[in-house]
């Protein structure tokens, strides 16, 4: 989902040039321009600033400000519009994050430090500063649009590298650019202005796109009015407390439990939208509060804003939002929560003869509650914070989590090597390696040669490639029977090259499972028996259309595999799956028959030309 806390950039102080500048004669002599440019001495007296306009985001527009510790480079930005408020900042304990239904969560991983050192390097305007011991490279001049720009990477002590663009003509910064996990960030500084002798932009605008170059959209800070300080208010740069305030347990209950139920790998509980009979949403760690837009249609809600996101795949889908007043799991109830409403696709919520998939929640409920997967009894349970005394530590093998976004992540080892995965209860496939860590820790060519198989998410299909892993441990617990699927770097958040990969349903579900955000730790819990893992699959991907709810059209079939062996094609749509008919099957459902079966389970498929089909289950990746 993209960062609603985009900061203004700070400045720090200036003066001469000092000997003790890690840059060449070339790229001092720009830097000292472009000092001199932004007020030069004139930074020694100022301590901090603040600035306050209105942030232009994904539709919506509402007032904004900023605060910065320009010595220290702590900061808060913060802004509101109709549908939500959020912010972010740096202070004393780390890097933070209030997410847009108002919980606040830690930004932790290494990946998340080395982006705040570059942050908070720009934020204090290290660059202006002669004592700073960034390392810096000239880059070639650039032309673009009529105007001329010297560039200069600068890679600040402990952080990312990231490029600036100043203007040759003004010699103002224009733009900064680096990467941020898989998204490449881009601040770009406008309306410069005197302010009591320094040069500030009222105009800064932040975007983000993946690797395929596809964009989040942008966001448009506008200054009406910035104040200098020779010392900084504490209170400027606090961060919320966190606490829950919005949760109410229905009879006094001390804990909410409901039905769990998993269906093609995907975990999905009942949740009642102001107070309408309970529907099916999808419980994902990797995810957010989310409607389909269909649901939101049929429930009569309004939208605002017009904004795009991203996910698995290196596309985007547009977005829009809505509010909640009541979202009930069980007895919890969570008051005026901020749904982001997506047009995903008729084949992604419709489930044949149940009730179609009105969603997801995410983040905002792991924020509330301590949560606990329990697959043993099919039940899931809620134990929220901040209402009396806090949930119990669970019992078990206890996992540290970190955030470099808003997915957990956790140390995990693949065939002997460690790296940090993302914890996705909303992946129902394999684990997922990422080809940039295969390739550092040399484990790629396994994984290549392994067979190929079309998969994706939000950002569209990709063909990715599995193969069995030698081993693979997640807390104390090793398992030797798993299958990993081998990404691509274009994939989107499934190609994120500061992470080893994503752990879903295929790890999580061999044990119980507790989330405790609070202690940052994920609790694994043996089950009553261990589940039995298989690897069998039909070899082939079908998807409905709206139009045609009686049929899966057949959109890819796997070489060499049973499904192809069988006569199955491309373009055939399937009519019935041993005898029950497509009209009543989910896509869920129909993968259940088709994939993570006993070698040897037959599978008789129905087709719309009158034949019938009979395949056998192979290893999906045999040893």
């Amino acid at each position: 989902m993209p960062n609603r806390a985009r900061p203004l950039l700070g400045l720090l102080l200036v003066g001469a040039l000092s000997p003790a500048l890690a840059a060449s004669g070339d790229s001092a002599a720009v830097l000292d321009s472009l000092r001199q440019a932004a007020g030069g001495a004139r930074w020694n007296e100022v301590a901090g600033l603040q600035a306050s306009g209105t942030e232009d985001s994904d539709g919506l527009k509402g007032p904004w400000q900023f605060a910065v510790d320009l010595h220290s480079g702590q900061y808060l930005s913060r802004t509101r519009n109709e549908m939500f408020g959020s912010a972010q900042g740096i202070d004393g304990q780390g890097q933070w994050r209030e997410d847009i239904t108002g919980m606040v969560h830690p930004l932790d991983s290494d990946e998340a430090r080395t982006v705040a050192a570059t942050e908070s390097w720009l934020h204090r305007f290290g660059y202006l500063d002669p004592r700073d011991q960034a390392r810096y490279r000239r880059l070639p001049d650039a032309q673009e649009q009529g105007r001329s720009f010297q560039r200069l990477d600068a890679t600040p002590v402990g952080g990312r590298t990231v490029t600036l663009w100043i203007d040759a003509s003004t010699h103002r910064l224009d733009r900064a650019v680096y990467a941020t996990s898989f998204l490449v960030a881009t601040e770009r500084y406008g309306d410069y202005r005197n302010v009591d002798g320094l040069q500030l932009p009222f105009r800064v605008a932040n975007s983000r796109a993946n690797l395929a170059g596809n964009s989040d959209g942008e966001a448009v800070d506008t200054v009406e009015q910035y104040r200098l300080w020779s010392s900084v208010p504490a209170a400027a740069l606090q961060r919320p407390d966190g606490k829950v305030r919005d949760v109410t347990m229905a009879n006094g209950a001390r804990e909410a439990t409901t039905p769990m139920r998993v269906e093609g790998g995907i975990v999905m509980v009942d949740v009642s939208i102001d107070g309408r009979p309970p529907m099916p949403f999808i419980l994902d760690t990797g995810g957010h509060a989310i409607l389909t837009s269909d649901a939101a249609k049929q429930m009569g809600y309004r939208t605002q804003g017009q904004g795009v996101s991203g996910g698995s795949g290196s596309g985007t889908m547009s977005t829009s939002y809505t509010k909640v007043h009541d979202t009930a799991l069980g007895n919890a109830h969570v008051r005026d929560l901020t749904f982001t409403v997506l047009p995903y696709p008729f084949g992604f919520y419709e489930r044949g003869n149940d009730t179609p998939i009105a969603g997801i929640l995410g983040l905002e409920m792991f924020e509330r509650f301590a949560i606990t997967f329990d697959y043993d009894h099919h039940r899931l349970r809620l134990q929220p914070y901040d209402q009396g005394e806090a949930p119990p530590a669970a019992k078990g093998d206890a996992i540290t989590l970190r955030f470099t976004d808003d997915m957990p992540l956790a140390q995990a080892q693949q065939d002997g090597h460690t790296g940090m995965f993302g914890i996705d209860t909303g992946n129902a496939g394999y684990v997922l390696t990422f080809p940039q860590w295969a390739e550092r820790n040399g484990i790629a060519r396994h994984y290549e040669a392994g067979l190929p198989i079309p998969t994706g998410g939000v950002g569209g299909l990709f063909t990715a490639h599995v193969a069995h892993a030698s081993s693979f441990t997640l807390g104390t617990q090793t398992m030797d029977n798993v299958v990993a699927m081998l990404t691509r770097a274009d994939a989107g958040a499934t190609g994120n090259p500061s992470e080893a990969g994503n752990i879903g349903q295929d790890i999580l579900s061999r044990f119980n499972v507790h989330f405790d955000y609070r202690r940052q730790q994920m609790v694994l819990m043996p089950r009553a028996s261990t589940p039995e893992w298989n690897y069998g699959m039909a070899g082939f991907r079908a998807e409905k259309n709206q139009d045609r709810p009686d049929r899966f059209n057949v959109i890819n079939v796997m070489p060499d595999s049973p499904a192809q062996k069988a006569g199955l094609k491309q373009g055939d749509a399937i009519v019935a799956a041993n005898g029950k008919p497509a009209r009543a099957l989910s896509f869920g459902q129909l993968r259940d028959l088709s994939s993570h079966l006993p070698e040897g389970t037959p599978l008789t498929l129905t087709l719309a030309d009158g034949r019938d089909i009979t395949m056998t289950m192979r290893d999906v990746a045999p040893r």
